[in-house]
């Protein structure tokens, strides 16, 4: 029987591998069994068939992607981050508020990588986990969202920027209100540091509970879907997932304003 293209694509990990591999540009026969670890016999039997379904192409004892595969790859691979995403905490995932992250970026979750989930212990359950503290603490550019408020904010924040770490904040219009009613001191002294930004929002433009940028790691903290909060923190350090995290943040900064003083 015929297999189909589907079939060819996801039914095999051997030839979704040599895709994958492929989309780094193209290898030789002894490239693809060195970085693969893999024998010539079954490979070649794999290459035989995506040769087949027009996938690949052999020029100059060089495989590459096809055009149809040059198409069909990168979405391969974007389904298959997406599917890695869910299924390594999925009990996680059924009971989070997904439709708080805007469209596009839901879109591209997959890009979040090998994520861990960190929770900060009984006794500072109203702080930032200590490995997210630890990694805040050595990262040179810090960009937080938050859409609700904790209380380690101010020190932390005031902390961060004092040392000289280069820290933009974007807040909703709430956790803006509450550092202004009730830590306006601190706010004021965090606004008049030399690296530092604050950006506020309107509150129906930020539903996810928090998220943490450094050129270090991205974190990502979401609400149930009951509205509860659990502090929390998905922790990636993968390059993709610091691109993700960027642009999210990059999005919330523009639908905001600058506070400058208070």
């Amino acid at each position: 029987m015929e297999s189909s293209l589907l079939d060819v694509l996801f039914l095999s990990e051997k030839r979704k591998n040599l895709l994958l591999l492929l989309l780094d540009g193209p290898k030789t026969i002894e490239e693809i069994k060195n970085t693969l670890d893999v024998r010539s016999s079954p490979i070649m039997t794999q290459i035989k068939i995506l040769m087949k379904q027009d996938l690949i192409v052999e020029n100059n004892r060089l495989y590459k992607l096809s055009s149809i595969g040059e198409i069909l790859v990168p979405k391969m691979r974007a389904i298959l981050e997406t599917f890695n995403v869910f299924d390594k905490n999925h009990d996680y995932w059924i009971n989070q508020d997904m439709t708080s992250i805007p469209p596009e970026f839901l879109d591209d979750i997959g890009k979040l990588g090998d994520y861990m989930e960190v929770n900060p212990d009984r006794n500072h359950v109203f702080e930032y986990p200590k490995e997210v503290v630890k990694h805040l603490s050595e990262s040179e550019k810090v960009m937080i969202s938050s859409s609700f408020f904790l209380p380690i904010y101010p020190s932390l924040c005031i902390e961060l920027a004092a040392k000289g770490t280069d820290i933009t904040l974007v807040f909703t219009e709430y956790v803006y209100d509450r550092m202004l009613n009730d830590y306006k001191k601190e706010l004021e002294h965090f606004l008049n540091l030399k690296y530092t930004k604050l950006y506020v929002c309107n509150n129906n433009n930020m539903k996810i509970a928090s998220s943490i940028v450094t050129e270090k790691f991205t974190a990502l903290s979401l609400f149930c879907n009951s509205g509860i909060y659990y502090n929390h923190n998905l922790v990636s350090f993968d390059e993709s997932a610091l691109k993700w995290g960027k642009e999210l943040f990059d999005h919330y900064k523009g639908v905001a304003r600058p506070i400058t003083k208070v």
